[in-house]
């Protein structure tokens, strides 16, 4: 917990659940449309304000079924937070899926420490990002991106779409879940943003994992010897679709440019 003589703030939430009266108590909670909020605030058992993300990373609470909420300042780097979990929480990362709008190359990089460092035992790495990141670091970043996270050996694949979701969700060596959720995306963004993290939510964990692989395998732009007319890339609501889990069926096919012998395939204009 962080020292709470450090901050003056009350964080007592000035509502009650027994506030919402949208469902009959009586009803069973999955006959109806709109669910009574389960968590009451009290288990929110860690609230902070964190300008550094090694500093979070040592004061997220670990123990299974915590949640910790903090705001964090325009410093703040999102995707260090990953690094920081490894090297001074020594928490081994099995499978790793993030999704952001945007990233730094001092992001890049702090992943390619986390796979240097995880070795073998990260089997998986799923990274999600808007074609904004693309559309303006296509000459630049992106080259970068894969020559420095795809490392041939099948476990990273890289989506560009319309998306704008910051999600942090991994499952670690000992089989535990850690889930990172909020506004801010792996860079620092120079403004105050909000940051969940959840332990051991494991239904929180996989759906959004399901979503990601989903994502993956229709707008994974790393080719691992699938013929190029099977990678596709698709618009508008046909990416809301994919989200859904459905898939859509309407599409257009790639260009493809080679990256130290790989081929990872052009988004077109999104």
């Amino acid at each position: 917990m962080a020292d709470e003589n450090l901050f003056e703030f009350d964080f007592d939430l000035d509502f009650d659940l027994a506030d919402f009266d949208l469902v009959d108590e009586s009803s069973p909670q999955e006959n109806v449309r709109i669910l009574k909020p389960r968590i009451d605030a009290n288990e929110i058992t860690n609230k902070v304000l964190f300008e550094n993300a090694e500093q979070f990373a040592q004061q997220i609470d670990l123990t299974p079924g915590s949640r910790t909420f903090a705001w964090v300042s325009g410093t703040f780097i999102f995707g260090d937070v990953i690094e920081a979990l490894v090297t001074k929480r020594d928490v081994g990362i099995k499978k790793l899926y993030i999704t952001t709008l945007s990233l730094s190359q001092e992001n890049i990089d702090s992943l390619k420490n986390v796979m240097l460092m995880m070795g073998n035992d990260l089997e998986r790495f799923v990274l999600i990002m808007s074609g904004y990141q693309y559309s303006h670091e296509k000459f630049g970043l992106i080259p970068y991106m894969y020559d420095q996270l795809d490392d041939g050996t099948n476990r990273t694949q890289i989506a560009f779409g319309r998306w704008h979701n910051k999600i942090i969700t991994l499952e670690t060596r000992l089989g535990h879940t850690i889930t990172m959720h909020g506004s801010a995306n792996l860079r620092s963004s120079n403004s105050i943003e909000q940051i969940m993290v959840e332990i051991d939510n494991r239904d929180l964990h996989d759906f959004n994992v399901g979503i990601m692989e989903h994502i993956a395998e229709h707008f994974g732009t790393i080719n691992y010897n699938v013929p190029k007319t099977d990678l596709h890339y698709f618009q508008g609501w046909e990416s809301w679709d994919l989200t859904k889990g459905k898939t859509p069926k309407r599409s257009v096919k790639h260009g493809k440019r080679k990256s130290k012998g790989r081929t990872w395939t052009k988004p077109k204009r999104i």
